[in-house]
């Protein structure tokens, strides 16, 4: 008996199912060591060997992570199966001739009973290693229908995280515009029902990040529908409706501004965004030119100092998608 091929198996056996069950039914981490560290490092290679938004390398991270993180949770229940059938030369046996098998016979026999109900060829000999089949058969089968169930609400969870920001897009494109096409008859209060419903999105969205944080390395391959760059134009636009615009403007309730601004926190915490880079400049004058009453440029970016951790947390978070930011839309 070969205790070491016993704890190296058992071993490989529970770090691929503590990793599948955290990715997979957890909703308290953004996925499993495993998981994290090859979605991060492949995101990082695509991200920076990627020529532009359109990149296969970008559009592909997401699906080639999800089959890389599959393949080695398979891989390694394998492997780790083979390990224990071979930790002892007598617990498998060819079934017509009952001669110990060899390695590669045991590598067989664990791929079959894993993820199949086998053939028969080679059986075990024994009450524990006939249980132990019986454990690989469940772990294998459990896996893999824990992997295949885990890919329909991925791709439902992307849909409609695409639908949110094709959502904030139709508002104007742009931080300038979403305002311009908000004013109407001296108020923008045309944003608050749009804010309350989005505020519900974003923070299911954000929850989603830690059940399926697969989304993190999902790439659109539109700028309406990447939800980072949407995001820090929807910023922009609730920042030039709290410090540009006059008093006399009607605005959003406060609740509803204050509730948008926490859920994309909570996003960004979700996905780890704790970087900042340089925002967009905003100025005044294209709502002013629009007809709108605002505040002197002097006093605006004296305002606008509280917004600005977010808004770098997005700048830095947008800069992901290699998508550039809209041009400012003259009236």
């Amino acid at each position: 008996m070969s205790y070491l091929a016993l704890i190296v198996g058992f071993s490989l056996l529970g770090v691929a199912a503590y990793d599948a069950v955290v990715t997979t039914i957890s909703t308290t981490s953004a996925g499993g060591p495993l998981t994290s560290r090859v979605g991060h490092g492949y995101w990082r290679v695509a991200h920076r060997l990627a020529r532009g938004p359109t990149s296969h390398l970008l559009t592909a991270a997401g699906p080639a992570v999800l089959v890389i993180t599959i393949g080695i949770w398979l891989l390694l229940l394998w492997l780790g199966w083979t390990l224990v059938f071979a930790a002892d030369p007598s617990a498998v046996v060819a079934s017509a001739t009952h001669e110990p098998a060899t390695w590669v016979e045991r590598d067989y026999f664990a791929g079959f009973i894993a993820f199949t109900l086998g053939v028969g060829d080679y059986v075990p000999v024994g009450a524990p290693w006939q249980l132990l089949s019986v454990v690989a058969t469940i772990s294998g089968l459990g896996l893999t229908t824990a992997a295949i169930t885990y890919l329909v609400p991925v791709v439902t969870a992307a849909t409609q995280r695409g639908q949110q920001a094709a959502t904030i897009a139709a508002l104007g494109g742009d931080a300038y515009a979403i305002v311009r096409s908000a004013y109407h008859d001296g108020s923008v209060r045309y944003l608050e029902p749009v804010l309350l419903s989005t505020t519900d999105q974003l923070l299911l969205t954000a929850e989603r990040y830690l059940t399926y944080p697969i989304l993190h390395y999902l790439h659109p391959r539109s700028p309406e529908t990447e939800l980072r760059l949407q995001l820090a134009a929807l910023s922009d636009a609730l920042t030039l409706v709290e410090h540009g615009l006059a008093e006399s403007v009607g605005r959003p309730h406060p609740a509803s501004i204050s509730g948008v601004r926490a859920a994309i926190d909570q996003l960004l915490d979700r996905a780890q965004i704790t970087s900042t880079s340089d925002p967009t400049p905003l100025h005044l004058a294209p709502l002013r030119e629009a007809g709108m009453e605002v505040v002197e440029e002097e006093i605006f970016a004296r305002r606008i100092a509280s917004s600005a951790d977010q808004r770098g947390r997005l700048a830095s978070y947008a800069a992901e998608s290699k998508w550039k930011r809209p041009l400012v839309k003259t009236p």
